[in-house]
């Protein structure tokens, strides 16, 4: 269904969006940690380093390292202190080995000697607030996105339930109105059979009447089904274009052609603006024609007698630009923003007018899938209210071969 395809659309658009945004904001939390780290960094070896030396009486141990060189080092004398209090507990053969292992870890292991154990475990805990300090930044950082993430994801989860019961609604409404407009022609055409059948219309005009009501109706059953099935197939899993190089130019003046007696027998006034010039695009020539004979069968239908119909095709930029205008009346605002969902004109009109309300629907779905696009223009050119306008990707004649 379309409410599904445009919700697929939909569906992917938010998780692009939700890369880049969560993309953007981890460069962000990384420049916030990296220069945090910097600023750390820098007061920890020109003050609280310095201070350390002087407290303890140590020789410099710490120099203006980076802060990746000061976190390894402290790593290194925590491992050895804390290796260090192992040792105490251990026998003497195990104690040898954990000295060793601990005096590799720190070259000037040596200038611990001869503290007590007090001292050591202090210079241990003003070792281990060093550390903390310098991944504070990693932290602050690492929850800080945590958070966004999660906000997101709930974000997320909460835009694709409410898409979802968008869904379920659209698609219940469109069992109604499918029901609706299959059951009105159907018990007309039922009421009708009845009637011939029961001998209650004798008179043989009458009986034509009748008869060619069933047969009107029944072509109004049969094309619905036909849009229904096309417009479920365009969403259907295993649906692929099959597209081809063809001359639209021509394909256009064919189908206007086409559609030119029926112009006419409508009361129509036909005026075709389409150059000699042959254009070519990327299509699929039967689902294309199908969209662009919606557009041509839908300004015949609902317009009245004497209404002015244009069809042109222009060039813009590496684009063709294909209206279908028309003198009738404007479509009304809040009409026109979802005319090509399904089933958005009111049942009189489809009853009056005998439109399915699937055929804009269709052919939006069928230009979206070539790439293009399918609008409404109101106004437009000059002595026109409205046009149906299919911008679509041009192409050379033929694929250009690279020498």
């Amino acid at each position: 269904m379309e409410e599904k395809g445009m919700a697929q659309t939909d569906t992917s658009q938010t998780i692009e969006h939700l890369k880049r945004f969560l993309i953007i904001r981890l460069l962000a939390v990384m420049v916030f940690i990296f220069a945090c780290e910097a600023i750390i960094n820098l007061i920890v070896t020109r003050i609280m380093f310095p201070v350390f030396n002087i407290l303890f009486g140590t020789e410099p141990i710490f120099t203006n390292q980076s802060a990746g060189e000061n976190i390894i080092l402290l790593l290194r004398m925590a491992g050895y202190l804390l290796l260090t209090g192992i040792n105490i507990l251990l026998p003497n053969g195990l104690a040898g080995i954990f000295s060793y292992i601990s005096a590799g870890l720190w070259k000037n292991s040596n200038l611990l000697t001869g503290m007590s154990g007090t001292e050591q475990m202090l210079i241990f805990v003003v070792l281990f607030v060093f550390i903390c300090l310098y991944l504070l930044p990693y932290m602050v950082g690492i929850l800080y996105y945590s958070g966004i993430v999660v906000r997101k994801m709930e974000e997320v989860r909460e835009y694709d339930r409410r898409q979802q019961e968008a869904f379920a609604r659209k698609r219940n409404l469109l069992l109604s109105d499918i029901t609706h407009d299959l059951k009105t022609p159907i018990t007309t055409v039922a009421g009708y059979v009845q009637a011939l059948n029961d001998g209650m219309v004798e008179d043989p005009e009458k009986q034509k009447q009748y008869l060619e009501s069933i047969r009107k109706k029944s072509l109004e059953m049969s094309e619905l089904i036909t849009l229904l099935f096309n417009y479920v197939k365009l969403d259907s899993e295993g649906f692929d274009l099959k597209k081809e190089r063809i001359n639209i130019t021509e394909l256009v003046l064919q189908l206007v052609a086409g559609a030119y007696t029926d112009m006419e027998e409508a009361g129509m006034i036909p005026d075709i603006d389409i150059p000699e010039e042959a254009d070519y695009a990327e299509i699929d020539k039967m689902q294309f024609s199908r969209a662009f004979t919606n557009l041509l069968t839908n300004a015949i239908k609902h317009n009245e007698a004497g209404t002015s119909i244009k069809i042109s095709m222009k060039k813009k930029l590496s684009y063709l630009v294909i209206k279908v205008m028309d003198s009738g009346e404007r479509i009304d605002l809040e009409l026109a923003q979802q005319l090509f969902d399904p089933f958005v004109m009111g049942d009189e009109s489809r009853n009056s007018r005998g439109g399915s309300g699937l055929g804009l629907s269709v052919s939006k779905k069928v230009i979206e899938m070539h790439g293009g696009n399918l609008t409404l223009e109101q106004p437009t050119e000059e002595g026109y209210t409205k046009a149906f306008c299919i911008k679509i990707k041009q192409v050379e004649e033929k694929p250009y071969e690279y020498e």
